[in-house]
């Protein structure tokens, strides 16, 4: 079952630090997610709780050089996978902690121990139908800092 965290933070949710949270795999597709120059490789879908990678190609050779060390986009896609993201579709992910214009929930997110990951047959979430009742931040403003997050 989907819990969504869209409201984590005002609900002073606790925010855990360890020495690597603003530089994790996750804080860093959040930043190439966010970059809103690379929107044609990769973007936020309009309900900002899965993202759509359009160009993998592209991805690979000109976006992702920037933020990882991803040398082809099943080593990308198995990445996502040992985060704990699950595939709506084709090119398409998502994470309950991974949300447009909130990165410092990317802090939740554990790397999932080897032999531990479990394919889910619940039915995929009604993003549009959360988001109606909790919507996100359109986008996230520019060059956004917290507690040295950037």
């Amino acid at each position: 079952s989907y819990r969504d965290y869209s409201r984590y933070l005002e609900l002073d949710g606790n925010l855990p630090r360890h020495k690597k949270w603003d530089r994790n795999f996750p804080a860093r597709i959040h930043r190439m997610v966010s970059n809103a120059a690379d929107h044609d490789i990769v973007h936020w879908l309009p309900h900002g709780r899965a993202f759509r990678i359009v160009d993998r190609a592209a991805l690979i050779t000109k976006v992702a050089p920037n933020y990882l060390n991803c040398k082809t986009y099943e080593s990308f896609a198995r990445q996502l996978n040992g985060w704990g993201f699950k595939r709506i579709e084709s090119g398409c992910y998502y994470h309950e902690c991974f949300l447009r214009g909130m990165p410092q929930i990317t802090c939740l997110i554990r790397r999932i121990p080897t032999g531990e990951g479990i394919r889910s047959k619940l039915p995929l979430p009604d993003f549009d139908s959360i988001s109606r009742q909790f919507p996100l931040p359109e986008s996230l403003p520019e060059l956004t800092q917290f507690d040295g997050f950037q």
